[in-house]
């Protein structure tokens, strides 16, 4: 078994109850609030800025990473704003995990560009959400670099001298770190701001 197929199989669970939890139902239903994008944006910022910064610590291991040309954090900077959220106090989750570690996760935070045109094409079916959509970024993901990129990251998780019980691990702990995310970022969101669906 490969690594990659060790990573999907391990984390299979862990990754359908996180999408159990991001508002699956209102997403695929059309009736996502702007309040609930808001929410998930401030998820996805947390996690992705506190990863970027403990990938950043590990340069000579994430070289080939490219890390420069995954960050997702501006992104979501600029779509928190437009959707009247503010990023939120950011976790240092990833503080004290070894590159191995932070490989899992990346591994998840790439998987999820996977999804990102699924995401896209039903946020787009929220009329609620339309006016925040047209400058929106994160979800749209890579566009049409999506397929390149997660082989190129796959072939750069291959070639990785790590033990693949702890990269597997790491998945395992960020998936749970998204869920953990969930709660804490939903606590302090503004209000439901007034958008008009016309």
């Amino acid at each position: 078994m490969t690594l990659l197929e060790q990573l999907r199989a391990e984390t299979r669970l862990l990754h359908e109850q996180t999408e159990q939890l991001l508002y699956a139902d209102a997403l695929r239903s059309g009736t996502l609030s702007p309040r609930q994008y808001g929410h998930l944006l401030r998820m996805q910022a947390a996690y992705h800025d506190a990863l970027e910064k403990a990938i950043d610590r590990h340069p000579a291991f994430f070289a080939d990473y490219e890390p420069d040309r995954r960050r997702k954090t501006p992104w979501l900077r600029a779509d928190l704003t437009s959707a009247g959220q503010t990023l939120p106090a950011l976790s240092e989750g990833f503080a004290d995990w070894s590159p191995a570690q932070l490989l899992g996760a990346a591994y998840v935070g790439e998987g999820s560009m996977l999804g990102g045109k699924t995401v896209w094409h039903y946020l787009n079916q929220s009329p609620a959400l339309r006016p925040l959509l047209a400058d929106a970024r994160f979800y749209r993901g890579y566009g049409p670099e999506t397929g390149t990129l997660w082989r190129t990251f796959i072939d750069f998780l291959s070639r990785q001298d790590a033990a693949p019980a702890e990269v597997v691990e790491g998945a395992r702990q960020a998936f749970r770190l998204f869920q953990e995310l969930f709660d804490r970022t939903r606590a302090d969101l503004r209000p439901e701001p007034a958008y008009s669906a016309d």
